[in-house]
């Protein structure tokens, strides 16, 4: 698989069908608890398709069959979903994993959905991220996971994983493989839950152990609903962001997209921003770093789970 998607690659870079953000990165100075956070910085202008509040009859689902295009595609996986390159990428080798047939965005994961992105982060060396709603900075109504590799990455931080991944890792450790948690040093409302699998197991058995974890969070999230969306009466939908490792489940509500301008995504959670100009990077600066951010986007800390 990581030999196709570099062929890919070279086809799309030299079709120019891939459009890559130019620019350019730093690793911020250690913060709390001596995370370094990956802050990248735009080149130039650049803004890519949004996903609008009501339909556009303009709209193309570049995920539809008919949409396709030939030379971002890498592979068809489990006959479920479609592995593409992503068109507008910052880091190098980022895939879609998008459903063939049409599902809306804001649909809950399922166990067809966990198979697919098992087999992907196997095949890639990569960790799987989703954008659910709104304002966990989707941008397509089409059903779509995303990767990153973690080689990618590890060459800008030197870590086996991006910086607040690598430290939720760690923590974890100190936790049983049974529950939900909630990390203290996150000021923020998530949930975390350990996945504890032999290494060489099949995808069907990883994707009904990681499908149970995952009703079981979203269980106690459709639970705490009323009282998270009680700022917002006009819809009882939580947006949330989701990451996983082959260690770990993270999932984050959303109540905004954006702090200030500085959107959030679920990349944003580990420990990598994206500001469109300089002055957007000095407002991050200026209002308390990457921590202060994410903890302006998302709900407040729950104190017991």
């Amino acid at each position: 698989m990581r030999k196709c998607l570099l062929a890919v690659i070279e086809r799309a870079t030299q079709s120019q069908v891939l459009r890559k953000v130019s620019a350019t990165y730093e690793l911020l100075p250690p913060s709390d608890y001596g995370i370094r956070y990956i802050l990248w910085t735009a080149n130039d202008a650049f803004s890519k398709p949004k996903l609008a509040d009501g339909k556009d009859e303009a709209f193309r689902d570049p995920f539809a069959k008919e949409s396709l295009e030939h030379e971002l595609f890498v592979s068809q996986l489990c006959g479920t979903h479609n592995l593409l390159l992503n068109k507008y990428s910052v880091v190098d080798k980022h895939t879609v994993l998008s459903t063939i047939e049409f599902a809306p965005q804001e649909q809950s994961l399922d166990v067809a959905d966990f198979r697919a992105m098992w087999t992907a982060m196997q095949g890639l060396d990569a960790f799987a991220f989703f954008n659910c709603g709104y304002d966990s900075g989707a941008s397509q109504p089409h059903k779509h996971m995303q990767l990153m590799t973690y080689p990618s990455l590890r060459a800008i931080t030197g870590l086996d994983m991006p910086p607040l991944l690598h430290f939720i890792h760690q923590k974890l450790h100190e936790h049983p493989t049974t529950n939900i948690v909630q990390l203290p040093e996150l000021p923020f409302c998530h949930f975390l839950h350990r996945i504890d699998l032999v290494p060489d197991v099949n995808s069907e058995k990883a994707a009904e152990h990681i499908g149970a974890i995952y009703d079981k969070i979203v269980e106690y999230l459709e639970r705490l609903s009323p009282e998270l969306t009680s700022s917002k009466p006009s819809s009882l939908f939580v947006a949330y962001n989701l990451l996983l490792t082959t260690s770990f489940l993270f999932l984050i509500p959303r109540k905004a997209q954006s702090y200030h301008g500085i959107e959030v995504n679920s990349i944003g959670f580990t420990g990598s921003f994206f500001v469109r100009s300089n002055e957007q990077r000095i407002l991050l600066e200026t209002h308390g770093g990457p921590m202060e951010l994410l903890r302006h986007v998302t709900f407040p800390f729950l104190r017991t789970i």
